[in-house]
């Protein structure tokens, strides 16, 4: 079903970009570069992202002016708020964009890419080597490595273990059977079994159901596959035994409250409840359950890069490029998953993050072959709401999950 990740080679670096290559190695190796050595003095960058919450805003901050110290350059790290795709586009259209730029991958890499306002990161001597390869192609757009990934959003079966332990159950569930089962034996007068969001419009409802749609063997692409069927048949199982309730249609992002609350045992959820020192019992993680025990678990994987600016000055291109790969390091990266909640983008700091986060494991094990929507384009914008209608129709009219897709895919 995915397409075979492309890695970026390492390419010879042209004459421009030497001092980028000399200032990415002191950056890469932990040395401190001779500033007066790198080409670089004097230069002011900008650099923009919209993640907004602390303590991650005040880790990028401290990372770009810490790299730019070494760099020898001033920068200006500024948090975007509002609209944040329409702010990339209108300075892009202006040509005033930011000298670096976190892009998120499934939507904004490829819209500015498409319009050549990113540089080509290649033939700047930046190369994908030691991250983990369903992340590696996210930055790509038409073979070229315009975005480099720090950093991604995976989902995993969160459960309380507390609860679990209550109704003596041991182990979380790992087939489709195990969890209608183990939910119902969760669900009482004050706790749900499951909580899931259903709602249409905001994202969530086909961002959660993607996992088991692709682990039940479904084609993202063709709502009428058999897998898609037995995944929307999942949920009206949960749903006619009383599991998952039916008011799950109203529910969005905000669905997590309930598990959070304790008022529910299992949901799905990112890697930042990871970070979320607020959930009041104990909770473990799990790969998603499949069809028929023995079967290999799939996830949807989103990220985020930092792209360049396209620049008529080459020396500038080169300083910009020198920020990107020095804020992208192991340390950065492992700090940023172990306070902020993203996986991080290198297997190494993936290595670092689960030994320091055990929880993180059902994230990291389940990105290998992980699927990247962005591959449909523009498609999956009208597919994200077929598979929303069709677990509508399915759990609330009692139509058949096969009917309720088929329905669906005709519009």
């Amino acid at each position: 079903m995915t397409s075979s990740p492309k890695r970026a080679l390492r390419v010879a670096v042209p004459a421009v970009g030497l001092t980028a290559a000399l200032a990415l190695s002191a950056c890469a190796g932990g040395g401190t570069p001779d500033p007066a050595a790198t080409g670089f003095e004097g230069l002011e960058l900008t650099v923009w992202n919209n993640i907004d919450f602390d303590p991650y805003q005040s880790l990028q901050k401290g990372y770009f002016e810490a790299c730019a110290d070494e760099l020898g350059i001033t920068v200006d790290v500024q948090t975007q708020s509002g609209d944040y795709t329409t702010s990339l586009l209108q300075a892009a259209s202006s040509k005033t964009l930011p000298d670096v730029a976190l892009l998120s991958t499934d939507t904004q890499v490829p819209q500015l890419a498409s319009q050549g306002v990113l540089a080509d990161l290649g033939s700047l001597g930046i190369t994908t080597d030691g991250i983990e390869e369903s992340i590696a192609s996210l930055g790509e757009y038409d073979g070229t490595l315009y975005a480099l990934p720090v950093q991604a959003e995976s989902y995993a079966i969160f459960y309380n273990a507390d609860a679990f332990a209550a109704a003596g159950i041991t182990e979380p569930p790992t087939t489709f059977d195990e969890l209608v089962t183990t939910a119902k034996a969760l669900t009482t007068d004050t706790q749900k079994g499951i909580v899931l969001p259903g709602i249409g419009g905001d994202g969530s409802t086909p961002v959660y159901f993607l996992p088991f749609l692709l682990s039940a063997g479904g084609d993202p692409a063709d709502p009428t596959s058999e897998g898609a069927a037995e995944a929307v048949d999942l949920y009206k199982q949960l749903v006619d035994d009383g599991s998952l309730s039916k008011e799950y249609v109203n529910w969005g992002w905000d669905a997590i409250d309930q598990w959070t609350s304790g008022a529910a045992a299992i949901t799905v959820s990112g890697p930042w409840n990871l970070v979320d020192s607020s959930i009041p019992f104990e909770y473990g993680t799990a790969a998603f359950p499949t069809p028929e025990s023995g079967e290999s678990s799939q996830v949807g994987v989103l990220g985020y890069a930092y792209g360049v600016a396209a620049s008529s000055d080459p020396n500038r291109e080169a300083a910009a490029a020198a920020l990107v790969e020095c804020r992208a390091s192991e340390e950065n990266q492992i700090e940023t998953a172990v306070q902020g909640g993203y996986v991080p983008a290198l297997t190494s700091a993936q290595e670092a993050f689960v030994a320091e986060v055990p929880a993180a494991k059902a994230f990291v094990d389940a990105l290998p072959g992980a699927f990247n929507s962005a591959s449909l384009g523009t498609e999956w914008n009208a597919l994200q709401q077929q598979y929303v209608d069709a677990l509508q129709n399915a759990t609330v009219n009692g139509v058949s999950a096969e009917e309720a897709l088929q329905q669906a895919s005709q519009g």
